[in-house]
């Protein structure tokens, strides 16, 4: 039933007609923490962030493991490699986060915690506020992030997930949250605010922020954290838009030209999951 409402309120958010917004001049970095199986689909990624970020980007930084692969792509595109190893100066091997699901399913989590460590880190770039989209998410209709009023413009999805909500509450002790999901595959950051909220969590759990958000991922739950709905609610002053996004298979992969005239009519931007091969 609650997944119903939250689909139900996402609709009519969506049919809403909302007013433009003006961009800020300010210049924002694009952050993307990738593994090698991300190569895939970053081609395309990478032309829906220059094709349509309406905000002026300075630097697009990769975080990823030092493979040559990734960092002859980092070459080719024009961005800049970054050793995910030297930001929070842990490795997904000292997360070690096994999981056990109630259908008795073993995961290792331990690399999808540490992508969105990477993105909470406020360690990367030299601008304050800095665009984090996932690898396989392409945009293809133009999307502003940072308001000529310096607020950030936070993209709303119909994700409804228990686990989420709980980690919340636990990690800043926060239990009124937002009727839509934060959870849209990309989330603008700012710095001043990620470290507020750094500051949050230790206050409230009394561990480095860090150590809190492991120690508080349920390890029953395979998908036990979400940095995109944490900082989402965390932040007061923002305005809001539906993503209107469609999930694709491999089979539907094509030149980002064609995608983007095939879709750009009815949705914001496309997203080809590796789940979702098809």
């Amino acid at each position: 039933m609650k997944k119903l409402i939250r689909r139900l309120e996402y609709k009519a958010f969506s049919s809403i007609k909302l007013p433009q917004i003006t961009c800020s001049d300010e210049e924002i970095d694009v952050v993307l923490p990738i593994i090698k199986k991300d190569l895939t689909i970053l081609p395309l990624c990478f032309e829906g962030i220059r094709t349509c970020v309406v905000d002026p980007i300075r630097d697009i930084y990769i975080v990823a493991p030092e493979e040559k692969e990734i960092v002859d792509f980092c070459k080719e595109h024009n961005a800049i490699f970054v050793n995910e190893k030297d930001v929070l100066r842990i490795s997904p091997k000292d997360i070690s986060l096994i999981i056990k699901d109630e259908k008795g399913n073993i995961m290792d989590r331990s690399g999808w915690l540490f992508q969105q460590l990477l993105k909470l880190s406020a360690k990367i770039g030299t601008c304050n506020n800095y665009l984090s989209i996932d690898a396989d998410h392409i945009l293809i209709v133009p999307h502003t992030f940072i308001s000529n009023d310096n607020l950030p413009v936070f993209y709303m999805s119909s994700e409804c997930h228990d686990a989420y909500y709980r980690n919340i509450k636990e990690l800043i002790g926060l239990s009124k949250l937002s009727s839509l999901s934060y959870v849209a595959h990309k989330m603008i950051f700012n710095k001043t605010n990620l470290k507020e909220l750094h500051k949050c969590i230790e206050e409230n759990t009394r561990k480095n922020w860090i150590e809190a958000i492991i120690d508080s991922y349920d390890r029953k739950e395979g998908a036990g954290f979400s940095e995109f709905e944490l900082y989402g609610n965390f932040v007061h002053n923002k305005i809001l838009r539906p993503w209107k996004q469609r999930a694709l298979t491999y089979k539907s992969l094509d030149t980002y030209g064609s995608l983007k005239k095939k879709y750009c009519k009815k949705y914001n931007s496309i997203t080809f999951s590796a789940y979702n091969k098809g």
